[in-house]
């Protein structure tokens, strides 16, 4: 079930869960907030690891309030083959394979306005 977003502020919040199915969430892991009237009494609606909402004790989590402290590295391992593939495409533009790559993952996410404004490190 979706929930129109009210708000153009994207929330995350960390899993503190410990235990349950890790279909739902997992603890240590960061989640979308969506806006509910139900916050009201202590739930939150949460996108979760099956890429739909849905509300969860609100106890379970802790709302991140500084998103520039989930930026992380990020490790990609490519076969000889893609990364042949990607170097050639990278030469061919005058750019680097990282830069290219970037630009990939900038085109093709969904990325809210925040995080995609932002380049990727």
């Amino acid at each position: 079930m979706n929930t129109e977003i009210s708000s153009t502020a994207m929330r995350y919040a960390k899993c503190r869960a410990v235990s349950g199915d890790p279909l739902t969430v997992t603890g240590g892991q960061y989640y979308q907030i969506l806006p509910d009237p139900a916050e009201e009494y202590g739930r939150l609606r949460v996108i979760d690891n099956t890429g739909e909402d849905y509300l969860y004790d609100a106890e379970e989590f802790e709302e991140v309030k500084d998103l520039a402290r989930l930026s992380t590295e990020l490790t990609v391992l490519l076969g000889v083959p893609a990364k042949a593939a990607i170097l050639q495409i990278a030469n061919r533009r005058g750019v680097s394979m990282s830069a290219l790559l970037r630009e990939w993952i900038d085109e093709r996410l969904d990325l809210p306005a925040e995080i995609g404004d932002r380049r990727l490190g």
